[in-house]
């Protein structure tokens, strides 16, 4: 057996460093994890039991499985079109075509559970049946069981919180809820015509900047004026107090119980809908900035989601980053982000819109995480933009199975490649692991078997998880500290079943 002294390596993440020693132990893993790179098999019984880092890309609602919303909308009596596989609330039961509703004792509820559940995820997903294409299947299961999701967030984080402790994931950063704001919301806080009136101007300024109008007013004038009027609206920040007891009664009450070993570290991310108005838009991360900056608060970061290839998506993209860019500096450039970009490819868009989005996310925004990342290869310059975002440190949230099922693009049609020989900071993220029927230990075999990286690397990305969060210094600190505790358990204990498993082919 090959053996080697301790190798001492130190790690640097903000003000925090890490010491980490290379073990006989975690050699011999090595060696063994080089002979099994190929078999998906033994990929995934290792995977299965090593420590996973965190989970930084993670949406609530698409993480929770179609079994337990089947279980919440039962408990709930709620309605269902068979027909689509939408659920309602009773008072709305006569809007479907083939109405049924359900209960815990329903006759026939297998079969009914067995369809809801292939249509509230891609389960037996059949393109041939579906013609609109994956990208808009996808989306378009939020819809379906919204109705039930609402009231049941508690038990959907402890789903997810006892997941991750079962898969020794160490951190999950969640995009649990927008702020709620709307439309009417902003009239009864500002006083009635304030939407209409801004939005308007708003609207005009973000089509005066795209058609490069003489003398305009400009879109950052504007979203100043506006931010400046909220911030003597009282009921404003009324709102933003509300949102953080929501999130955090939601993070207390999910919390699991003394017996769960190894139970995840969870903190929160804010975000608004990029398919809404613009001023609906820029009140929802107003809120979500806010709400970053009060003491305590469980939220560490702000994000802008839903599908990017829409019409207002790809129409207010840029002044969208513009709103992450002045909200970031009216905050003092305290509140983290992580911008949803370039999740699209060639086919799914006209080409010309794949040009910019995550330049944009990058230079206008002043992103701090990119998640996807996908069509970085067709934006204008490309070479500056990876360049910029190793300089600065800005990590790529990785989504295999989302970006194949989504996008249809894995393997070397994936830029994975093109980002790790930039050397820009990867992390290996679910994305919506209830949808997509995946996990993290998942993504860690299409990592390996795809690209056929290392075990050193390997651990390098589950730091990477810990690294990269958003979490308060302490905790990543406390928690990088732990990983490597359980990479040294984890090490011996397989140095061990290597023994057992050359007995078997002996």
């Amino acid at each position: 057996m090959k053996t080697i002294s301790n190798i001492y390596i130190v790690f640097f993440c903000s003000c925090i460093s890490l010491t980490v020693y290379a073990q006989p132990d975690s050699v011999r893993v090595s060696e063994y994890f080089t002979t099994i790179s190929n078999d998906e098999n033994r990929l995934r019984q290792f995977f299965a039991e090593m420590p996973k880092g965190g989970d930084l890309h993670n949406h609530l609602t698409g993480a929770v499985y179609a079994e337990n919303y089947f279980k919440f909308a039962t408990e709930d009596c709620l309605w269902v079109d068979m027909a689509t596989g939408k659920l309602y609330q009773p008072k709305d039961s006569t809007k479907g075509k083939e109405m049924l509703r359900l209960s815990p004792d329903m006759p026939n509820l297998h079969n009914t559970r067995m369809t809801l559940i292939d249509k509230w995820s891609i389960r037996n997903f059949n393109p041939g049946k579906f013609p609109l294409g994956a990208d808009e299947y996808f989306f378009g299961a939020f819809g379906l069981f919204n109705t039930v999701a609402g009231n049941h967030v508690v038990e959907m984080m402890q789903e997810l919180r006892k997941r991750a402790a079962r898969e020794n994931v160490q951190y999950l950063e969640i995009m649990l809820s927008s702020p709620g704001i709307n439309a009417a919301r902003i009239d009864q806080f500002c006083g009635n015509g304030f939407y209409d009136s801004y939005n308007t101007r708003l609207k005009k300024a973000i089509k005066e900047d795209e058609e490069r109008v003489k003398g305009r007013k400009g879109t950052d004038k504007v979203l100043e004026e506006i931010f400046h009027e909220w911030e003597n609206f009282p009921a404003m920040n009324g709102w933003v107090d509300k949102y953080v007891a929501y999130i955090d009664s939601i993070d207390i009450h999910s919390t699991l119980s003394s017996g769960h070993d190894r139970a995840p570290v969870c903190y929160y991310q804010g975000y608004a809908s990029r398919n809404a108005e613009p001023l609906v838009v820029y009140a929802q991360l107003y809120i979500a900035f806010k709400a970053c900056l009060r003491e305590g608060s469980k939220l560490v970061g702000v994000n802008i989601v839903s599908a990017e290839n829409s019409e207002i998506a790809i129409a207010d993209y840029s002044a969208h980053m513009k709103m992450f860019r002045y909200l970031d500096k009216a905050t003092g450039n305290k509140v983290n982000m992580s911008l949803h970009a370039g999740e699209l490819t060639l086919g799914l868009i006209e080409p010309e819109e794949m040009c910019s989005h995550i330049r944009e996310a990058v230079f206008v925004a002043g992103a701090d995480r990119i998640g996807h990342g996908v069509d970085v290869v067709f934006e204008e310059e490309s070479i500056s933009l990876l360049n910029e975002m190793r300089k600065r440190r800005i990590p790529v949230e990785i989504n295999l199975t989302s970006n194949e099922f989504i996008l249809g693009v894995k393997d070397d049609t994936h830029p994975f490649m093109l980002y790790r020989q930039a050397e820009v900071p990867i992390v290996l993220s679910t994305d919506d692991p209830g949808i997509l029927r995946t996990n993290l230990t998942q993504q860690y075999v299409l990592v390996t078997l795809r690209y056929g990286i290392g075990y050193y690397e390997i651990k390098q990305l589950v730091r990477n998880g810990i690294r990269f969060g958003f979490m308060p210094d302490a905790e990543k600190e406390a928690l990088l500290k732990r990983v490597e505790k359980e990479f040294a358990v984890f090490e011996k204990t397989w140095q061990k079943n290597v023994d057992t498993i050359k007995r078997w082919e002996d």
